[in-house]
C-alpha cells in the first residue's frame, strides 16, 4: 500500500491516476499500430489509387523481348537485321516512281560516275497554268547501281513536250532550260530537280517570239542520253479571272467659311432672279394700258 501511494503522489485518489496512464499508454499504441501499417502498406511498391494517364500519352502494345544469352546471340541477331534490311532494298522499285518515297535503310555513299545507260530520268508537273511559268520536275534515279555521281546537262537530259503526238516544246531548241550541276543518284530513293518552262512553244534560237501553249492535255518525254524514255501526262489549266476592287475615295468638304459665302452669293442670285421675274409683268401692265388709251377714240364718251 505504502508502493502505490509513492507511485500516485497527488491530491486526487489512486484510481484516477491509473486510468490516465492506462489511457496514455493505448494512445501511443495506436499510434505505432497505424503507423507501421502505413509504412507496410507503401513499401511495397503498389498503389490501390488509378494513376492518371498523361494527356497525350500513347499506350504501348505489348512486346516480347528474348535476353541474348551471350555475346555470340547478339552477334547473331544483328546479322539477321542485316540479311533483312538487304532484302528489303532488294525488293525496292528499280524505275522512277511518282509520289513520296523514303529509303528503308541508311543511304549509301556515292561510289564513282554514273552511267548514261542506268539512270532513268521521268519529269512530271503539279499543276500548270496557262501563260505562266511552270514548274518541271526532273526524277532520278538508277536501275541497278547503288548510289553513283551524275552530271545533270543539255546534254545528258533530253525533254519534250508534246500534243496530241505533235512536238510543241524541245529541250534540243531550248536547251538552257536544263538546269546543269552535278547530283547524286540512287537506287532506293529518286532526287528530283526542278526545272521551269516558260508555257510557250519552242522555236530555233527559243525565242520569245513562239506563241503560248493553250489550256488542254500535253505529255511529257524525258530520257537520258542513252538512257530509255518516260510518259506523263498533265494539264494546263485556264488562268482565273481576277477581279479588282475599287474603293472610292470619300469627298473633301470646303472649309465652312467658303461654305457660308458660297450660300450667300445662291442666296443673292435667287433674289435678283425673283426681282426681274416680278418687275417684267409690271412693264407689261403698263405698256398695255398706254397702249390702250391711244387706241381710244377722243370723241366718243366714256361709258
Amino acid at each position: 500500500m505504502t508502493s502505490r501511494r509513492s507511485l500516485t503522489r497527488g491530491p486526487l485518489p489512486p484510481e484516477v491516476y491509473w486510468r490516465r496512464r492506462f489511457f496514455v499508454v493505448a494512445l501511443a499504441g495506436t499510434l505505432v499500430f497505424l503507423i507501421g501499417s502505413i509504412l507496410s502498406g507503401s513499401s511495397d511498391g503498389r498503389s490501390t489509387e488509378p494513376v492518371a494517364q498523361q494527356a497525350g500519352s500513347v499506350e504501348a502494345s505489348r512486346t516480347v523481348t528474348v535476353p541474348a544469352a551471350t555475346a555470340q546471340g547478339k552477334k547473331v541477331g544483328k546479322a539477321k537485321k542485316a540479311r533483312k534490311a538487304k532484302q528489303r532494298g532488294a525488293q525496292a522499285p528499280a524505275g522512277p516512281t511518282f509520289g513520296p518515297s523514303a529509303p528503308t535503310t541508311e543511304l549509301a555513299a556515292p561510289s564513282g560516275r554514273c552511267a548514261d545507260d542506268d539512270v532513268a530520268v521521268a519529269a512530271q508537273v503539279e499543276h500548270g497554268v496557262a501563260g505562266q511559268d511552270v514548274t518541271v520536275g526532273l526524277r532520278l534515279q538508277t536501275r541497278s547501281a547503288e548510289a553513283c555521281t551524275w552530271r545533270l546537262s543539255r546534254v545528258s537530259v533530253s525533254l519534250k513536250i508534246l500534243d496530241a503526238g505533235e512536238e510543241i516544246w524541245t529541250s534540243r531548241q531550248c536547251p538552257g532550260a536544263l538546269p546543269a550541276r552535278s547530283v547524286v543518284v540512287r537506287r532506293i530513293i529518286a532526287t528530283v530537280v526542278p526545272m521551269t518552262w516558260n508555257a510557250r512553244e519552242s522555236d530555233d534560237g527559243c525565242t520569245d517570239r513562239a506563241g503560248w501553249v493553250l489550256p488542254g492535255d500535253y505529255t511529257l518525254v524525258a530520257s537520258a542520253i542513252g538512257g530509255e524514255p518516260s510518259t506523263s501526262t498533265f494539264d494546263l489549266v485556264a488562268p482565273s479571272a481576277t477581279t479588282v476592287e475599287v474603293t472610292p475615295e470619300p469627298t473633301k468638304k470646303a472649309p465652312q467659311g467658303q461654305q457660308s459665302a458660297k450660300a450667300k452669293n445662291a442666296e443673292k442670285a435667287k433674289k435678283s432672279q425673283r426681282a426681274q421675274q416680278s418687275g417684267s409683268p409690271k412693264k407689261d401692265r403698263s405698256q398695255n394700258g398706254s397702249a390702250r388709251a391711244t387706241d381710244q377714240p377722243t370723241g366718243e364718251p366714256r361709258r
